[in-house]
């Protein structure tokens, strides 16, 4: 159950990761107020996602061992390099692609007993 919590918490990181890009990607109106522009659903609801992902993530720290879990993270990452080359273009180099096979190797040699 926790395992699943902690890897329920990295995808909402990761969705909320996405919302934060698509934010930063929205135009700011000209002659709109600063704070307003952060009054936007984008924002708020990643922020939201955000939060509730520290939440579960704590949760699975009730069972998984820190030295585990933080490093497990890291598979957002992959993901996010994944995913930004699918929704915002970005490119996708092999040091990217080698980068991410060390990361799952280095997460799946982490959680071997």
């Amino acid at each position: 159950m926790h395992v699943f919590l902690l890897f329920f918490s990295i995808a909402l990181a990761i969705v909320a990761q996405l919302l934060f890009k698509l934010f930063a990607l929205t135009p700011r109106i000209e002659n709109q107020a600063f704070y307003w522009h952060f009054l936007n659903a984008k924002l708020i609801v990643g922020m939201g996602l955000y939060f509730v992902s520290a939440l579960l993530y704590i949760v699975s720290l009730q069972k998984i061992n820190l030295s585990i879990a933080y490093p497990t993270v890291a598979v957002s990452y992959v993901f996010i390099v994944g995913l930004s080359y699918f929704f915002f273009g970005e490119s996708l180099t092999i040091y990217k692609i080698l980068g991410s096979v060390l990361i799952l190797v280095g997460v799946a040699l982490m959680w071997m007993k």
